[in-house]
C-alpha cells in the first residue's frame, strides 16, 4: 500500500509474451511479475492469479491488466466480466494503454463483455482460454477467442481444443472448431484422435459431426487402439453400432493383441460382444476360454511392441482389473513387494490402476503398505489422490494406519480434502485419523474445509476434535481462511465453536481485514456484529479501512464508516484510506470518505496529501473534490 510518490513513467518487460507497455510505477526490480509469469508458464493459474491479485491490490497496473484478462477468459474459475471491467478501469487510470484499449472495446456496462475485442495478445493465454471454453462447450466464448493461429494449438501432451470438445461430447463446439480450421484427425502425444475421444464420450451427435468431416475410423493410437475399441471399452453400444455402420474395422487388434471384442468381454457387455462377433471380430480369449479366468501374464510375440517390457509379472498383474491373474502369480510364489522398473511397488500400482481385490490380495500376501514410490508416496496416499474410495476402504480394513505417509508427503486427511473427496475424508475420520495433522505449509483439514465452505465436513472435523485456533506457517487459522474465501456459513460455525474473530496472521492482517480486502460484505457485517475490531492494524499499519480502500471496495468502506472505524488511520508509509483511494483514482471512495469527514490535509511520509497524489496522477475530478473539501 505505501507506495512512494516519486513515481516516474517507465516500462515493464514483456509479460510472458506481451510486448512492453507503459505504466506509472516507482523504482522497482526489473520484473515484479516474474513469479506470476513462471506460474503461467507451468499452467498453474490459481497460483498466478493469487500473485496477480496481490500485486493488483497494491496498485500494479500491469498486474491489474493481466488479472482482468484472467477474469474475462475464465483462466482461474468462471468468467467474471464485471470484475474484469473493474481491473481494466484501475489499470487504464494508471496509463496502461492495453487496458484502455480493452476497456474501450467492451460493450455497454449492462451488456455482456465482447471478448473478441479484448486485447489478449499473448498466444499462450489465448490458447488456454480456448481450451477451457472447449472443455466447457462454451460456444459463445469459443467464437470470441478462436483465430487461425490458435485453433489447432496443443498443450504439452499434444491435446487441443477439438479433442477437449470431443471428449466432453460438446457437439456444437466440435462443429464450430472444425469450421474454424481444426484438423479432424489431429493426434495427441499418445496418438489419440478426437474421434476416439468422442467414441468414449457416448455422444452420437458429436461422433457424427466428426464422421461427416471424414474422420479416419481405422486410425489407431500408439497402443493400437481404434475408435471402435474406445467405444467397446466404454460400453457404448450405440457408438459401436454407428462406427461399424461406416466401416470401422472390427477385426483390428492392438499391440497386446486385444480387439474391440476383447474389450466388450472385459466389460461384460454381451450386446456389444454379439454385434462385434457378427462383424467378424475375434478375441484373445476365444470361445470357451472367453468366460474363464486368466491365470498368467501374456506378452505379445516379437516384433510387436510390449507395453510392459521389463515389468515383473506381479506388477503387470497388479495393473489388471481382474484379480485372477494376480492371485495366480502370487500363488506361484511371486514377491508381493516387487517393484516395477520405475521403482513403484506392486501395491501402489494396484492402488492406482488395479482393483480393490488386487490390493487385498497383495496385502494378504505380505505387501508392505509403508513402502513408497520414488516420489515418496504410499499406496494409501495415491489411492486418496485418485479418489479410489474402494481401495482406501480395503487398505484401512486391512489395518493400514489412516496416518500412513512418508516424511515428504502430506497427511492422508489433508490429501483427501485437497482431492475433493468427502467420502474418503469421512472414512479416514472413522478410522481415527488425527484431525489436526498438518502438511509442510501448516495447512490442516479444518482450514481446507473452511476455505472450501464445506460446512458438513467442517462440523465433522470439529466433532472429531479439530482445533479452531491451529495456525498454518503464515499464522492463518481456519476462520481466517473462511473469511478470505467469503464462506459465511463456515465462519459462523467456526465462531460458534470458539474461533477468535480477532485473530491476525503472521503479517498482522486480521480476519476482518482480509474479509474487507476481498470484498465479502456479508462476512464483514457478521464479524462486526461479533465484535471484530474495526481498527486492528497489520504490522505495516494497514487497518481494514486501508485494505478496503486499496482493493477498491467501496461498499465495504461504507460498512466500516457505519461501524465508526477510524477515517484517518495511517499506515507505516503515512498513507490514509483517502490518500490510497486518491492514488488509485477511486472517485466514489474518495467522495464517500470526504463526506464522512476524512481529513484532506493529512500527509504521508512523502509529505503528500490526498490532493497531491491525485494531481500527480492527473485525476482531475478527485483533485477538484479534494480542493473544494
Amino acid at each position: 500500500m505505501g507506495r512512494r510518490e516519486n513515481a516516474v513513467l517507465g516500462a515493464l518487460g514483456a509479460l510472458v509474451a506481451f510486448a512492453a507497455f507503459p505504466s506509472y510505477a516507482s523504482p522497482r526490480p526489473a520484473d515484479l511479475l516474474e513469479v506470476a509469469k513462471a506460474d503461467i508458464r507451468q499452467k498453474n493459474f490459481s497460483a498466478a492469479a493469487a500473485e496477480l491479485q496481490r500485486l493488483a491490490i497494491a496498485g500494479n497496473a500491469d498486474a491489474q491488466y493481466l488479472l482482468a484478462t484472467f477474469c474475462l477468459n475464465g483462466l482461474n474459475g468462471s468468467r467474471d466480466p464485471g470484475k474484469a471491467r473493474e481491473w481494466l478501469e484501475k489499470s487504464a487510470r494508471q496509463g496502461n494503454t492495453h487496458a484502455a484499449a480493452s476497456l474501450a472495446a467492451l460493450s455497454a456496462e449492462s451488456g455482456p463483455a465482447d471478448l473478441s475485442q479484448v486485447d489478449l495478445s499473448d498466444a499462450s493465454l489465448r490458447a488456454e482460454a480456448l481450451w477451457i471454453a472447449a472443455e466447457e462447450g462454451d460456444i459463445a466464448r469459443l467464437r470470441a477467442i478462436v483465430n487461425k493461429q490458435i485453433v489447432d494449438s496443443r498443450d504439452s501432451f499434444g491435446r487441443g481444443a477439438l479433442a477437449r470438445a470431443s471428449e466432453g461430447g460438446h457437439t456444437e463446439a466440435v462443429g464450430f472448431l472444425l469450421s474454424a480450421g481444426a484438423v479432424v484427425d489431429g493426434r495427441d502425444s499418445y496418438g489419440v484422435t478426437p474421434l476416439m475421444l468422442a467414441a468414449r464420450s457416448g455422444s452420437v451427435d458429436t461422433l457424427d459431426v466428426l464422421l461427416k468431416q471424414h474422420a479416419d475410423v481405422a486410425a489407431a493410437d500408439k497402443s493400437g487402439n481404434t475408435a471402435l475399441m474406445y467405444a467397446a471399452r466404454g460400453a457404448k453400444s450405440e457408438m459401436v453400432e454407428r462406427l461399424l455402420s461406416v466401416g470401422a474395422p472390427a477385426t483390428a487388434h492392438n499391440v497386446q493383441d486385444w480387439s474391440a471384442l476383447d474389450f466388450a468381454l472385459w466389460t461384460d457387455n454381451s450386446e456389444i460382444a454379439v454385434r462385434l462377433r457378427q462383424s467378424g471380430a475375434t478375441a484373445l480369449r476365444h470361445n470357451a476360454v472367453a468366460n474363464s479366468e486368466l491365470t498368467s501374464v501374456g506378452h505379445p510375440p516379437a516384433p510387436q511392441p510390449d507395453l510392459y517390457a521389463g515389468w515383473p509379472d506381479v506388477t503387470v498383474a497388479a495393473v489388471k482389473t481382474e484379480p485372477s491373474i494376480l492371485s495366480a502369480v502370487l500363488a506361484r510364489g511371486a514377491d508381493s513387494n516387487t517393484r516395477g522398473p520405475a521403482g513403484t511397488p506392486a501395491l501402489t500400482i494396484a492402488a492406482v490402476a488395479g482393483s480393490s481385490k488386487s490390493v487385498e490380495a497383495l496385502l494378504s500376501s505380505g505387501a508392505r503398505p509403508s513402502d513408497a514410490d520414488p516420489r515418496g508416496d504410499t499406496a494409501l496416499m495415491l489411492a486418496i489422490r485418485g479418489g479410489r474410495v474402494d481401495v482406501v476402504n480395503v487398505l484401512l480394513q486391512k489395518g493400514v494406519s489412516p496416518e500412513e505417509h512418508t516424511a515428504i508427503s502430506e497427511p492422508p486427511l489433508v490429501a483427501a480434502l485437497k482431492a475433493g473427496s468427502p467420502a474418503i475424508v469421512r472414512r479416514l475420520l472413522a478410522a481415527k485419523a488425527r484431525p489436526d495433522s498438518q502438511d509442510a505449509r501448516g495447512e490442516n483439514a479444518l482450514m481446507l474445509a473452511a476455505g472450501a465452505g464445506d460446512v458438513g465436513l467442517l462440523g465433522e472435523l470439529l466433532d472429531a476434535g479439530a482445533s479452531t485456533e491451529l495456525e498454518d506457517k503464515a499464522g492463518r487459522t481456519a476462520l481466517w481462511q473462511a473469511a478470505r474465501a467469503g464462506k459465511l456459513e463456515a465462519a459462523q460455525l467456526l465462531v460458534s465453536r470458539g474461533a477468535s474473530v480477532n485473530h491476525a496472521d503472521g503479517e498482522g492482517v486480521s480476519v476482518l481485514a482480509v474479509a474487507c480486502r476481498m470484498g465479502h460484505s456479508a462476512l464483514v457485517t457478521y464479524l462486526l456484529a461479533k465484535q471484530a475490531l474495526p481498527d486492528a492494524a497489520s504490522k505495516a499499519g494497514d487497518t481494514p479501512m486501508l485494505l478496503a480502500a486499496a482493493a477498491g471496495q467501496a461498499a465495504i468502506i461504507e460498512q466500516l464508516v457505519a461501524a465508526h472505524a477510524s477515517l484517518d488511520a495511517q499506515n507505516a508509509f503515512g498513507d490514509t484510506a483517502l490518500i490510497i483511494a486518491s492514488r488509485h483514482g477511486d472517485y466514489n471512495i474518495v467522495h464517500g470518505l470526504v463526506t464522512a469527514g476524512a481529513s484532506v490535509v493529512l500527509r504521508n511520509k512523502d509529505h503528500r496529501t490526498a490532493a497531491d497524489v491525485a494531481e500527480a496522477r492527473a485525476f482531475t475530478k478527485i483533485t477538484q473534490l479534494l480542493g473544494s473539501g
